[in-house]
């Protein structure tokens, strides 16, 4: 029998044989985001980044019992934004005024459907013309403008969309304008229609097309701080017209994807309390009001990120929205009924969606992007004979798949939730995710031999106010199936836990993170977290990109002892320098991050020079590896230079591999692949310590 203990080779840790290859994580596999469908013949589409770092619009059509996808997007083009550097919210579906109303099975070709999105190179706005294939420039190429979170009009008679527009005529980050624009599909006319906040989101029209909603803020808040909600009615000539309209939303509190229902009420996610929760309000009425049902008050909904376009919930009928519910930072997906607040868990396959993942396709089916704990990101069909009933189970259809390679699931690691109390203050918990090696084929050394506990990578994540959920990550799977351990920290700061959890953040960046981290490193390798340790505490790498490439630093200079080497993706070396070149999204996220209200300037700068690595490089004694994009905007790859070049200087060793026409964040197959190979390397040498 195979997989049996007497079968299993015997082979140190890191250096187990595995089928997931290089080739199937870089060239095989892809990033499926957005999921759209028409609503008046339920034609569906989605966004897919392939390994050439194109971003194509996919239709996917019904086969038979199955799906058939198609890329529609002519050559040349890549449907994704450049607004708030993130980008997001690249397309949306125009109503075909030709069309009939479908059953949601994506039928309909020759209805003149067209699709307006944003291209990636040149920032222009295009119309694609679908069933052709042809797509025609609306917005010529500016130096200084750019478009997104497109929200067209509900009427097929309308020719109106709603947009974020971005104005970049001045490059000072504080002096880049946002503004909620109306965009005429037929002559191109563009008007400004809602300006004077420094940032916007989420614009939209209410079901019969008389009102819209958007939300906006200030510095120095972020999307997760000091969020306001309005709603305006709508004229077709005019744009706004009159009745601009607070709804919600006070300093320190985040309101996030406003989504209007079916019934009227404008829906939406609000952090009144510690946890993000449902609210609606219906136009005329005099307040918001809470959708208190019960089981879920310590869960989040709705995404708050810097990336434009969050789907997670969608509202099919007056008596059914479906949402993802985040606790602990795993996602389940439930149903509620809000106005009877029943609710009830779909006990669908996966724990991580994404954040652009979720769309109504009628009153009784929905499109979903997820993960499970073995199954890798999908698009699926979800559909609901009866949503009230617990005894009909929801039927589920795989509409497409991130790669074209599937595995069997007993060569995946399953996650384990590590939760524990933090020995340093202030008081908290430490949560994570993680992975011991696996493979079925392998076993590590027996007991009473050297490295009879699996090596440690420590998986960082950006943000950092984001979050890892245990979804099925083919980049981790890779390093647990070859005798790793992985281990992704959610330290204090991290959504996906409540407004406190990450608010423990603010001033502390730099500092409660990174003794998270090591806290968790001794965790993990004491006593402590189980029977006996489960990692080897001397073969500790850490990784991480962005803000985890910064934990990446922070952690090799303060804990020196605690790691055998690093990975730093695109991350920061000096934060005084991150304040001066980043973008306007981020220009004061440091601000919250670092420093307190209280702190004079002469503070500040002490704070800065005590939290940038490169103050600190000489405490580095682990090999390091530093990947960086030589296009990079959020984090200029100056940053990597100054730690490179301080840290060979004191003879340390340290490897800048640099990738040209990659930005924050690598997105071409070739690079990807390049990267991954050199982190391989440095793993073999520093943690597996494979010879040769």
């Amino acid at each position: 029998m195979a997989g049996t203990s007497q079968d299993k080779i015997q082979a140190p840790y890191g250096q187990w044989e595995s089928s997931i290859t290089k080739e199937a994580l870089f060239r095989g596999s892809r990033k499926l985001l957005s999921p759209r469908a028409c609503s008046r013949n339920g034609r569906i589409f989605f966004t897919e980044a392939r390994p050439d770092g194109i971003y194509y619009i996919v239709e996917a059509t019904k086969d038979g019992d199955d799906y058939a996808c198609r890329a529609v997007l002519p050559a040349g083009y890549s449907a994704r934004s450049r607004v708030y550097e993130y980008g997001g919210g690249a397309y949306d579906v125009l109503a075909p005024a030709s069309s009939l109303p479908g059953d949601g099975d994506g039928h309909g070709h020759g209805d003149g459907l067209r699709i307006i999105f944003s291209n990636f190179s040149d920032c222009t706005v295009q119309i694609l013309d679908v069933d052709s294939q042809k797509a025609t420039c609306l917005l010529e190429k500016s130096d200084t403008l750019r478009y997104a979170d497109f929200a067209a009009h509900p009427s097929p008679d309308s020719p109106w969309v709603l947009a974020v527009q971005e104005d970049h005529a001045s490059s000072v980050p504080d002096q880049v304008k946002n503004y909620v624009v109306m965009i005429h599909t037929a002559t191109g006319e563009v008007r400004r229609i809602v300006s004077g906040a420094d940032f916007y989101m989420y614009p939209s029209f209410s079901p019969d097309g008389k009102k819209i909603a958007w939300v906006q803020w200030d510095f120095p808040d972020m999307p997760w701080s000091g969020v306001k909600l309005y709603w305006a009615d709508w004229d077709d000539t005019k744009g706004v017209s009159s009745g601009t309209e607070w709804v919600a939303g006070e300093g320190g509190m985040t309101i996030t994807e406003p989504r209007w229902g079916c019934d009227g009420y404008l829906y939406f996610c609000y952090e009144k309390t510690n946890y993000r929760q449902f609210y609606r309000r219906r136009p005329g009425g005099r307040e918001f009001v809470l959708l208190d049902f019960k089981g879920y008050e310590e869960a989040e909904f709705g995404s708050a990120s810097m990336f434009i376009g969050s789907h997670t919930h969608a509202i099919l009928s007056k008596n059914c929205v479906i949402a993802v519910a985040t606790e602990n930072g795993s996602d389940k997906v439930i149903a509620f009924d809000p106005e009877t607040l029943q609710t009830r868990d779909l006990s669908l396959p996966f724990s991580e969606i994404t954040y652009d993942g979720l769309c109504r396709l009628s009153d009784t089916s929905f499109l979903i992007i997820g993960s499970g704990d073995a199954t890798p990101q999908a698009l699926y069909r979800i559909d609901l004979s009866d949503v009230r009933r617990e005894s009909t189970p929801a039927q589920v259809t795989r509409i497409w798949q991130s790669n074209d390679e599937i595995f069997s699931p007993d060569i995946f690691s399953k996650p384990q939730h590590i939760r524990f109390s933090a020995k340093s203050g202030p008081e908290r918990d430490i949560h994570g995710f993680y992975w011991p090696p696996h493979n079925p084929k392998y076993e590590g050394p027996a007991d009473g031999s050297n490295q009879t506990k699996p090596p440690l990578i420590v998986q960082s994540h950006g943000g950092p106010t984001g979050h890892t959920g245990p979804g099925l990550n083919l980049s981790m799977q890779y390093w647990n199936s070859r005798g790793y351990a992985t281990f992704a920290i959610n330290y204090s700061g991290s959504d996906g836990h409540g407004k406190r959890y990450r608010e423990l953040l603010n001033g502390r960046w730099g500092a409660i993170d990174v003794d998270d981290i090591a806290e968790s490193v001794r965790h993990l390798s004491s006593s402590s977290s189980a029977s006996s340790p489960l990692i080897d505490g001397s073969r500790v790498g850490i990784r991480g990109g962005s803000a985890g490439g910064y934990s990446v630093l922070q952690a090799l200079c303060h804990y020196p002892d605690l790691f055998a080497g690093g990975a730093c993706y695109y991350g920061i070396s000096d934060v005084k320098l991150l304040l001066q070149e980043t973008h306007k999204m981020e220009s004061h996220y440091v601000d919250f991050l670092l420093f307190t209200p209280d702190m004079t300037e002469a503070d500040k700068e002490k704070v800065m020079r005590d939290r940038s690595p490169v103050n600190h490089a000489g405490n580095i004694t682990a090999p390091l590896l530093i990947c960086h994009g030589e296009d990079d905007k959020v984090v200029p790859i100056s940053q990597a230079y100054t730690m490179y070049d301080d840290i060979r200087a004191r003879g340390g060793e340290v490897r800048l591999a640099k990738f040209p026409g990659e930005g924050h964040g690598f997105r071409k197959g070739e690079n990807l692949l390049k990267a991954h190979e050199e982190e391989e390397a440095w793993w073999k040498k520093t943690i597996a310590r494979v010879e040769g």
